[in-house]
């Protein structure tokens, strides 16, 4: 019996790092013609510099921890970068917290830390608490949707002489999964897509990309309740540079795994 256990769990892992390795292969197959496209670009219209669009490349992780069945630890932390000159990197840690009031609402808060460094500007680190409410409706087996407000309270800091400056802003996400699954109870693919606008409400801090705008479309891998993966392709508006106006800015490739775990004295 404990034979023939293990077969089952040895041929279970095999078929998740089979379909865990595909999604990985997509996602740097992606990536490396991009970077590609983003060189023959360079070398023929320098002329255009920071009027061009970005192509970004985002990794990103997301840990989760339910204490019980209405308070759950959660958060992400990651990397981005634009891909061809690494002229402007962000790495970034944001732990949070959320309370499920039912199985239709919710309300967050967290603590974002950010530290970007770059060529074009002074070096800037951020401190962000933020609070949200969230509404998951319409919640289907085939199609779900997640509304989420934020109120973000930014205070950021030149990393020359540690100059700061305050910001206060308004975020709007929706996002939502189309499974593709037959049976859930077992590993399978889904489609993610979400879109948000950002609006400041403060508008004192003076950056080089600030986004106003963002959506993305892509392909995710539940390989067990505990492990999720996926693949988005992002477009963003944002800022090009200190005096320029909106423009469609940014494309980023983003990478996300997420990992769940659970008190064990929860069974959800």
């Amino acid at each position: 019996m404990n034979s023939h256990s293990q077969n089952i769990n040895g041929c279970f892992l095999t078929k998740i790092q089979f379909q865990l390795k595909w999604v990985l292969l997509f996602s740097l197959l992606v990536c490396s013609v991009i970077v590609d496209k983003q060189d023959l670009s360079a070398q023929t219209n320098d002329t255009i510099g920071t009027l061009s669009p970005n192509h970004q490349l985002w990794i990103d992780i997301y840990p989760h921890y339910f204490v019980n069945e209405k308070l759950e630890y959660y958060g992400d932390a990651g990397f981005r970068t634009i891909i061809n000159e690494r002229s402007w990197n962000r790495i970034y840690a944001r732990p949070s917290l959320r309370y499920h009031i039912n199985k239709n609402w919710e309300v967050h808060g967290g603590l974002g830390l950010f530290y970007i460094f770059q060529k074009t500007d002074v070096n800037r680190f951020e401190i962000t608490p933020w609070q949200g409410v969230q509404l998951n409706w319409p919640t289907g087996r085939f199609l779900s949707l997640k509304h989420i407000v934020k109120i973000e309270e930014r205070f950021s800091f030149l990393t020359n002489d540690w100059t700061s400056s305050f910001d206060l802003r308004f975020r709007y996400k929706l996002s939502g999964r189309i499974s593709l699954c037959k049976n859930c109870s077992a590993p399978n693919w889904y489609i993610p897509f979400y879109g948000e606008v950002f609006y400041p409400l403060n508008d004192e801090i003076e950056e080089v990309y600030r986004n106003m705008g963002r959506a993305g479309l892509g392909v995710g891998y539940n390989a067990s309740q505990e492990w999720r993966i996926s693949f988005l392709v992002n477009w963003q508006q944002s800022r090009t540079g200190p005096e320029d106006g909106l423009n469609i800015s940014d494309y980023a490739y983003q990478l996300k795994v997420r990992k769940l775990w659970k008190s064990k004295l929860i069974n959800l």
